[in-house]
């Protein structure tokens, strides 16, 4: 089916990073950039190293969305190769499967500190606006959602409402995003998201940052903040000025907690849950009846996190342990167990920090050799798993929060191995134009 864009609420939602580029995938940011990013700070052959843990399984791509990586090969001793988030086709590719495991489409992770084009960013904000180009279209080819969700961090507080203000005032002149069918709404408005929950920022920044928009904007917007996990107390990971609380409960339309990180097992998520999240909806709910303002409330969900190779060894390799998708499984159990009509999982790209729900290689036969970066399969915590689990885990997230299926607190692990003797692939053929393959992607064949 193709996903109602006119509404934030019934939905499953994923976080797009697009940020993976490879050597001849097009003009680097740089002339005399090596054209490799985030998959490594550049190629092993030259003494570059990984940035990624879990390795993505690529027998999906075809030979034309497929870059040779030199310095690294695999158990054959056949130099490796990736996707580049550039090629259009790639693209479709990943809206493909979010079509095809009921997922409702994508936040498209924006970062100001790449789009800085005062400070010369103006090649990372080229290659930022054709991945949103990318997205643009497959979202419309393949009958999903999609949404710009800003990332504040890495820029000074002092230069993030003037970065902001040039880059809306490009995604609405020149790109134009609002003006696709599949951009999400809610109440007749344009949904646009603000990351805040890296701290650093003050109430009175925020605020204002909030009420400009609200002023510039040709049309209403629906803002949600994301906000730190701890944002209704002011501890751990939030500011403790208590005026920030006026700020998300005043300024936004919806809050969405940063929970990355936050908790490391499954009993950590159920004690998050039903303290951290149930205060939360609590306060909501009070708000809503004593003053009549509906602030919607989104949780974010992740597989686990292991980011050994981004930190140059100084984080623990796996983290926090996918466990075979128990990890995954509790927070959704917990989300619809606390009534939530709408889930964010993070994210469906990323491999960086061992986040990525897309296709993750299934063994250690499959990743590449080196004595030097440890790689992650899906049996590096002793399950046999297809390379597509975690996907089939959000297509049963998504049918939940579509009332579709009732969900308990263990997992259908039976189930989910039999996915595809329940479900029916639905093979399109790639489309970068912009035109509409077919809208008809999940049936159910029992």
């Amino acid at each position: 089916r193709t996903v109602d864009a006119s509404t934030i609420l019934d939905k499953f939602m994923v976080g797009y990073q697009g940020w993976f580029t490879c050597a001849g995938d097009g003009q680097p940011h740089l002339p005399e950039h090596h054209g490799w990013q985030h998959w490594v700070t550049e190629p092993p052959s030259v003494g570059g190293r990984p940035t990624i843990d879990t390795w993505p399984d690529i027998a999906s791509y075809s030979n034309s969305e497929l870059y040779t990586l030199p310095g690294i090969g695999n158990s054959a001793g056949e130099p490796v190769r990736l996707f580049s988030s550039r090629n259009p086709l790639t693209v479709q590719r990943h809206f493909h499967w979010m079509a095809e495991y009921g997922v409702d489409g994508a936040f498209l992770q924006r970062f100001l500190s790449e789009v800085d084009v005062a400070h010369g960013k103006s090649g990372t904000r080229r290659i930022r606006d054709e991945v949103t180009n990318n997205v643009r279209i497959a979202a419309e080819s393949m009958g999903r959602a999609f949404a710009i969700m800003y990332d504040v961090s890495s820029v000074a507080p002092n230069r993030i409402q003037s970065i902001l203000e040039q880059d809306y005032e490009h995604l609405m002149n020149d790109l134009k995003v609002f003006d696709s069918p599949n951009y999400l709404h809610q109440d007749g408005r344009p949904f646009l998201g603000f990351g805040f929950e890296s701290g650093g920022h003050t109430p009175q920044l925020t605020r204002s940052v909030v009420q400009h928009f609200r002023a510039v904007a040709s049309e209403q917007l629906y803002l949600i903040a994301g906000t730190p996990a701890y944002w209704r107390m002011g501890i751990v990971d939030a500011e403790p000025d208590p005026d920030f609380l006026d700020v998300w409960l005043n300024e936004f339309d919806a809050i969405s907690p940063w929970t990355v990180g936050r908790y490391i097992a499954g009993d950590d998520a159920d004690y998050f849950s039903d303290t951290i999240i149930a205060g939360d909806l609590e306060l909501l709910e009070m708000l809503r009846l004593t003053t009549g303002r509906d602030i919607h409330y989104m949780p974010v969900m992740f597989p686990g996190l292991s980011g050994y190779n981004l930190s140059g060894g100084k984080w623990p390799f796996n983290d926090i342990s996918r466990d075979g998708g128990y990890f995954l499984w509790q927070q959704i159990y917990n989300v619809r167990k606390q009534g939530i009509r709408m889930m964010y999982g993070a994210m469906w790209d990323e491999y960086d920090e061992g986040t990525a729900l897309m296709p993750v290689a299934a063994s250690q036969n499959d990743v590449p050799l080196s004595n030097q970066f440890p790689f992650m399969a899906l049996d590096e915590d002793g399950y046999e798993l297809p390379s597509d689990w975690f996907m089939r885990i959000c297509a049963f997230g998504a049918e939940s929060v579509h009332d579709e299926r009732m969900i308990s607190a263990e997992i259908p692990a039976g189930e989910l191995l039999d996915y595809w003797l329940t479900y029916a692939h639905y093979p399109v053929e790639m489309d970068v134009t912009g035109h509409n393959v077919t809208t008809e992607y999940r049936t159910s064949q029992c």
